[in-house]
């Protein structure tokens, strides 16, 4: 199977979602980076303790074709905005995290002086319908108004946080929840 250790990776990372309490059910998301122009993402609307290394679907970056045995993700373009953006992003994770969640409601920016991971903002990307173009564009420019920060929170819609790997989003993820 191709990318059969990413595949893996992501179906762990699923799993670790829900220990953690950054999703509920099957909302949220992930992906991880496969070379320059691709990224595998998990499905849709799949339960993440089911997941299986092949349930995994591939996603081409600049025109979202995807393969595999189911649809992707539906923020597939918010991932695909992101990994054009940040050529050094490896692994993204779209959670529902409840203080970030919460916070994100505001619609405004975090500051975050105190955090080695987060400093010095976070912003926060204008409200957009779920699964749509603008919501990809308006998380892109979220992202490019802080280039260095590994977060961006979603008006009404949760957190995204990347990293160079997996380890770096979720120490994003985390950092993110406790400012919060």
């Amino acid at each position: 199977m191709e990318y059969g250790q990413e595949r893996e990776r992501l179906m762990l990372a699923g799993r670790r979602l829900l220990e953690a309490g950054l999703v509920a059910r099957t909302w949220g998301n992930l992906s991880v980076r496969v070379g320059q122009t691709q990224f595998l993402i998990t499905p849709s609307g799949m339960d993440y303790e089911r997941l299986r290394p092949e349930d995994m679907v591939l996603v081409h970056i600049e025109d979202l074709k995807s393969e595999g045995l189911h649809k992707p993700s539906s923020e597939k373009a918010v991932h695909a905005e992101i990994y054009r953006l940040r050529p050094e992003a490896g692994f993204l994770i779209h959670t529902h995290q409840t203080a970030a969640s919460c916070l994100g409601l505001s619609g405004q920016a975090l500051a975050a002086p105190g955090s080695a991971i987060l400093e010095p903002r976070v912003p926060c990307a204008r409200y957009a319908l779920p699964s749509t173009k603008a919501l990809a564009r308006n998380v892109r420019e979220a992202a490019a108004s802080e280039p260095r920060c590994p977060a961006v929170l979603l008006r009404s819609h949760g957190a995204l946080l990347m990293g160079p790997d997996e380890e770096a989003a979720f120490a994003a993820a985390a950092e993110l929840e406790r400012v919060c």
